[in-house]
Parts: structure tokens; C-alpha cells; sequence
């Protein structure tokens, strides 16, 4: 079945489902927490940039959207909240050729192809958004043209439902400590930019407080976001053994390949979790072959797709070692459900942080976890519609 037609959209803004607080309600608390609050990240090294993400992030962290539809009328999409209007130009520019006029089912060589064809100004960022974007349409089309939900193209289940844990902030993380999630991640506020003492008591109160909170019974984990040092994770590690700390996330930049592997023996018990930005098999092979993680935690809608994040865990299993894909979305849930190496998903509080809702606002039906567990349904594709209401036909740049 021939692809006849590439659309592409971009997402209105202030509709992501990351706004809503109200400014001053604490301590660390701008407007949505993913946006807005404190939270450490590889800018807090300037103190303009270090209060609000949004003070520095740029376009390229923007949704949008790739529709696809095939000859006899049918349509799939994929909804990616990275890339922005870049990327559209990306597809709409150069992989536009490979996509339009390709069978539907040869999702391999078209990925390929495109992949192929931006190694001379790709190979990361922007391009792998677009190629996943481009991946991830295809597999819901194909799952509507079989009418099968794409889990059953991968495999089939796994595991008749999901396991979830929640990422939220310290401000708000009371809110989600009674849905029954197997654990709680907190996105770090402080690094050694706030001084190493200062930070890492901060840092070891916050984590006190969700143990106490959350229990003995729950894991709790720090995701870093590549703010952190050598010296800092260690210390760090150190200090907070004593909490049973699950894991440190993507404390160090994402191509210090050798630094983790140097570190990783030295914060154990707790676990390494790498891969965030991470994009394409290849850096991964480095991971793995350095022995740089103990969890492996590829972006689905920006390390190349669903068919790249295959590859991805396939080169995991004869490490032994879990695959969780970064984020929250469908697209996650249902490469978890088809993948024994895939143990739990992540669900990601957005708006204030206060309820469990759909993360990603141009998804209708998005599938949201009930007692911190997602089931999903038989519906072919992703089983997932675009919300037209809330997007609007590319442009391209004049």
C-alpha cells in the first residue's frame, strides 16, 4: 500500500500539558514544573538561565506532528514532543522523497534511507526527532491498514499490563504518593553550581522527605539531567545509599561514554540510568560496550523511532540489562508491553503535578495509568486520534 501524502503540523502553544501553577506557590515553583520550576540542568552553570528552563529552551523542544495517509484513504500519526517546526522543515525539505510514493509496510528501508541520507548534517538532535517522527507515523499506519495495535507487530504482549513509576518535582510530590505507582523519580533542583555542600545537603533532604513519604516499600530515583560533575554524583551517591536510592539519571553529558563507566562501580549499590539524550544505536553501542549504565533509557520519539529502539534493546538483552524508555507517551507503553527486557514505564506529571491526566494534550485517548498501572486496548495502531483542534498546518519558512 503506497504512502501518497506527508502532512505535517506544528502543536499550539501553552497546550502541551505543562502549565497551570500559580507562580510563588513555593520555594522552587515558577509555572509548570517541567518548565518552570528549579531543576538542574546543563545552563545552571549561568545564574540567568539557571531559575526557568524556559529562560533558555529553544524551538527545537517543541511538539509537532507527522500524518501519513496511504492510498485507499487511511491515516496514522505520530505526535512528538520534540523537534518543533525544525524538524517539519527537515521532513518537509529533504525525507519527504523517501516517504512519499513508499510501501507502507517498508518501514525498515525507509528508515534507513532517511537515516542514510542525513549523516553529512545529522546523525543526532533535530534529524533522529524527525526520522522518529517519521517511524512512528508509519508504524500506526500500518497498524490501522492490518488493524492491529502496533504491540501485536512487535511481538505481541509480554505482559498483560504495565507497571508505572511517576516523575514528578519536590514540590508536588505529596500529590502522587497515594495512586499506587511502584515509585517516585524527582527531578534534581541542585548541582555543585549551588556549592557542593549546600547542594548535597539540599539535595539529601529532598530525597529523605519522598522515602518518608513514599515509603519503604517504593523506589525512589533522581533524574540528574546531565547538571552534575564527576565529583558532585559521587559524593552525592554517597550521601544518599543510606535512602535505598534506586538510581541516579543522566547526571553527566550525554558523550561522556568513559566518565559514567569510571563512576558507575563507585555509586553502586545504586544504579546508573543513561541514555535521555542519547540518539541512534550507535551511542548506545558505546554505552554498552564501555559498560556505562545499568538502565537503559532511550527517548522513543527522539533516538530514531520505534524501529531504532528495537535495535536498542536487542543490543541490551545479552548485557542483561532493562530497557525503560525515557518520557511518557503510547508510543513507550506499547514498546514495554511487547518487550520482556522491558520491565516498567515511566509516567510523567504534567500541569501542576497535582492529578494523573494525559500527558500530551494533541493525543485524544491517550492511555493513562490507574492505580500507577496502564492496560492497553486492542485498538488498531496506536489507538490513539490527533486532537485538530489544537494544531495547526506547517508553514514552511518564507
Amino acid at each position: 500500500m503506497e504512502i501518497t501524502d506527508v502532512r505535517l503540523y506544528t502543536v499550539e502553544e501553552g497546550t502541551q500539558g505543562q502549565l497551570g501553577a500559580e507562580e510563588g506557590e513555593s520555594q522552587y515553583w515558577g509555572g509548570g514544573w517541567q518548565t518552570e520550576a528549579l531543576i538542574a540542568n546543563p545552563m545552571s552553570l549561568y545564574p540567568e538561565y539557571k531559575e526557568e528552563r524556559t529562560s533558555w529552551m529553544g524551538p527545537g523542544q517543541d511538539p509537532f506532528v507527522v500524518e501519513l495517509e496511504a492510498a485507499d484513504g487511511t491515516t496514522g500519526f505520530a505526535a512528538n514532543y520534540g523537534g518543533g517546526r525544525y524538524a517539519c522543515d527537515v521532513v518537509d525539505t529533504h525525507f519527504r522523497r523517501f516517504v512519499e510514493g513508499a510501501n507502507a509496510f517498508d518501514i525498515e528501508r525507509t528508515w534507513e534511507r532517511m537515516n542514510r541520507a542525513q549523516l553529512p548534517y545529522g546523525q543526532r538532535g533535530l534529524t533522529m526527532m524527525a526520522i522518529s517522527g517519521v517511524d512512528l507515523a508509519m508504524w500506526d499506519l500500518v497498524g490501522k491498514l492490518t488493524d492491529q495495535p502496533v504491540y501485536n507487530l512487535l511481538g505481541g504482549k509480554s505482559k498483560d499490563s504495565i507497571d508505572c513509576y511517576v516523575t514528578t518535582h519536590a514540590d508536588v510530590m505529596e500529590h502522587m504518593a497515594d495512586e499506587g505507582f511502584l515509585g517516585v523519580k524527582l527531578a534534581a533542583p541542585w548541582s555543585q553550581e549551588d556549592g557542593y555542600r549546600e547542594g548535597l545537603r539540599k539535595t539529601e533532604e529532598m530525597v529523605a522527605e519522598a522515602r518518608d513519604l513514599y515509603g519503604d516499600d517504593a523506589e525512589v530515583m533522581l533524574d540528574c539531567y546531565m547538571a552534575w560533575d564527576k565529583e558532585f554524583t559521587i559524593r552525592a551517591a554517597d550521601r544518599l545509599k543510606q535512602y535505598d536510592l534506586k538510581w541516579l539519571e543522566d547526571p553527566l553529558h550525554p558523550d561522556a561514554v568513559h566518565e559514567y563507566a569510571d563512576i558507575r562501580d563507585e555509586i553502586k549499590p545504586i544504579q546508573m540510568a543513561i541514555g535521555n539524550l542519547a540518539f541512534g544505536y550507535e551511542h548506545f553501542h558505546q554505552f554498552l560496550q564501555a559498560g556505562s549504565g545499568d538502565i537503559i533509557q532511550p527517548e522513543v520519539q527522539w533516538a530514531g523511532g520505534m524501529t531504532e529502539v528495537r535495535r536498542i534493546a536487542e543490543m541490551a538483552k545479552p548485557h542483561g540489562l532493562p530497557v525503560v524508555p525515557h518520557g511518557a507517551s503510547v508510543y513507550n507503553y506499547h514498546f514495554v508491553v511487547s518487550h520482556t527486557n522491558a520491565p516498567y514505564a515511566e509516567y510523567l506529571t504534567v500541569s501542576d503535578g497535582r492529578e494523573v491526566r494525559p500527558v500530551f494534550d494533541a493525543i485524544e485517548g491517550e492511555p493513562i495509568p490507574e492505580d500507577g498501572t496502564i492496560t492497553l486496548s486492542d485498538d488498531p495502531g496506536f489507538g490513539v486520534e490527533l486532537n485538530r483542534d489544537i494544531v495547526e498546518p506547517y508553514e514552511p519558512a518564507n
